[in-house]
């Protein structure tokens, strides 16, 4: 039977694209699976119908949706998610790695022009937060850089060198207690071992 703890533990990976989100989360999980948890690996904006959209629009363009409407796309992607996905999984006690999450909402949508602190009140109406966050810094322009180099030389709306440096500086700005900063300049090896450095005491059972 999979490991849990008395209380499921939400752990998120943020920042900007590029940053390396999706290959540490994916380690995280198989280490944590290899030492017998029980790890639900989700990711936001989700493959349901609100985040199919949200993915469509960076792809084609947002000429047409509002900053606003953008956002309700946001809320009520993530309103299914954690009624059907992140919840439940906690509930169990589950470990739950997010590969983005509400914070990159406050950060994307911030730099659109919105208020964050409202884009917050409107997540945490209803959406847990996170239990440790990780926040994995690297200069806008290293973005780019990556995307580039990982994808050729397509890049979404949400990519933009400018645009991210807006985002960029909205998750400078957050202070929530529990974010840890990873300088994610560093090699994957080292990025991986400082999350899990700053992980492994959060595991042991209560």
């Amino acid at each position: 039977m999979a490991r849990r703890l008395k209380k499921g533990l939400l752990i998120v990976l943020e920042g900007i694209d590029g940053a390396g989100k999706s290959t540490q989360c994916e380690r995280l999980a198989e280490r944590l699976r290899g030492e017998g948890w029980d790890v639900e690996r989700l990711r936001e904006p989700t493959d349901g119908p609100w985040g199919r959209r949200i993915r469509e629009l960076a792809r084609s363009g947002r000429e047409d949706v509002s900053p606003r409407e953008e956002l309700d796309l946001f809320l009520e992607d993530r309103r299914q998610h954690v009624r059907e996905r992140i919840a439940p999984a906690l509930e169990r006690g589950a470990i739950v790695l997010m590969d983005r999450y509400y914070y990159s909402t406050i950060a994307y949508q911030g730099a659109r022009g919105l208020d964050p602190t409202e884009i917050r009140g409107l997540n945490e109406a209803f959406a847990p937060s996170a239990d440790v966050l990780f926040y994995l810094t690297i200069p806008a322009e290293w973005a780019g850089l990556r995307i580039e180099q990982q994808r050729g030389d397509q890049r979404d709306l949400f990519e933009k060198e400018d645009y991210l440096r807006r985002v960029k500086a909205e998750f400078d700005a957050m202070t929530d207690p529990q974010m840890v900063r990873i300088d994610a300049t560093a090699d994957a090896d080292a990025v991986f071992a400082a999350l899990w450095q700053a992980l492994e005491p959060r595991l042991a059972v209560e």
